[in-house]
């Protein structure tokens, strides 16, 4: 197995690395992990972890372990070197050193670049590396939590223009409440989906999770009980069209689906989603009951719910084993509580 650091985006540490251990398991990648602390992960995998990485919405870089160590004073102390076989011949590289926390230690980061610096031009010798810091072929990175240092070459960062190219604001129908792209994504994430298989949100809405789940690769089935809604969910994901989708109007209680691999759904709780005048409780548990009968074996179901509501008892009065029960801030005024089930 080879050593990586995975480095989650700061105040969503919880939901970053849950989405991350999905993906993981999504693509079949085998690992184990070593360390949990603050943004990082450190980890060993048996394969290339970026597949994974790539479908993150919370994971800001992936990093090839190079060295660990510890910033004593003005001392940098590092543990047993790990040669990368990847590095090539006459290429260009540069170092940058970024703190997770409050910083500890005296040594300013720019003169611990330098030192870093000279660390990779020694090591790399037989390969002729010359620094580059504006366009480097290698970045390596240093992330320093404390007087601790994780050392390595960055294989992998997060591009959020992606994200914000599929935001509600710039989809052809807009629908007011509609979720955050990359809190959608990572909703969809944890629900294990995988490409050329078949996700269903019972209560798409405007078909945001519908939109990064064809991103994806899944094939997708979309419903609502609003007729607009299905309206506008269609113009969507005639716009955003990526892989086989169907919306449709249908009662998220019965439904007419034979078997699905997967579902992720925010429901309507009366906040800024009409629930028709049911009962909201009532029209959790008859859809979590439903949702049953066409959720393939070992299939897992993602849903949100606002935080103090009660829906993991609903969850567990309908047979379902709960994974994870996930508190995320999705703008200041609001948490939502995501829910994962088998």
């Amino acid at each position: 197995m080879k050593k990586y650091l995975a480095h989650v985006r700061g105040h969503y540490e919880v939901l970053g690395f849950e989405e991350f251990f999905a993906t993981l398991e999504a693509e079949n990648i085998q690992y184990s992990i070593e360390k949990i602390e603050d943004q990082i992960l450190l980890f060993n995998a048996k394969q290339n972890p970026i597949k994974a990485a790539k479908r993150c919405a919370f994971l800001h870089s992936i990093l090839t372990m190079i060295s660990i160590g510890n910033v004593e004073k003005d001392k940098l102390e590092l543990e047993k070197f790990i040669a990368l076989p990847e590095i090539e011949d006459n290429k260009t590289f540069a170092v940058r050193v970024k703190k997770i926390g409050k910083k500890v230690i005296e040594q300013d980061l720019p003169d611990l670049e330098r030192e870093l610096g000279g660390f990779i031009f020694n090591n790399y010798r037989e390969q002729n590396l010359k620094a580059n810091l504006k366009k480097p072929d290698y970045l390596f990175l240093g992330i320093l939590i404390g007087k601790r240092l994780y050392f390595g070459l960055e294989v992998w960062v997060l591009d959020m223009s992606e994200y914000e190219s599929r935001e509600p604001s710039n989809r052809p129908y807009f629908r007011p409440g509609s979720m955050k792209t990359e809190f959608a994504r990572a909703i969809v994430n944890l629900s294990r989906i995988r490409q050329n298989e078949m996700f269903y949100d019972p209560f798409c809405g405007g078909g945001g999770f519908l939109i990064e789940a064809t991103t994806l690769g899944a094939n997708v089935l979309g419903s609502d009980l609003d007729k607009f809604a299905v309206y506008g969910c269609n113009q969507n994901m005639k716009f955003f069209k990526e892989n086989y989708y169907s919306v449709f109007r249908s009662d998220s209680r019965h439904l007419s689906i034979k078997e699905v691999d997967a579902i992720a759904t925010d429901p309507p709780y009366s906040i800024q989603s009409s629930t028709h005048g049911e009962n909201v409780n009532n029209l959790i548990y008859e859809f979590l009951i439903e949702a049953r009968t066409i959720l393939r074996k070992d299939g897992y179901l993602v849903f949100s719910s606002p935080a103090k509501h009660d829906s993991e008892l609903l969850a567990e009065k309908a047979g379902y084993s709960i994974q994870k029960v996930l508190d995320t801030r999705l703008h200041k005024s609001l948490t939502r509580r995501i829910i994962v089930l088998k």
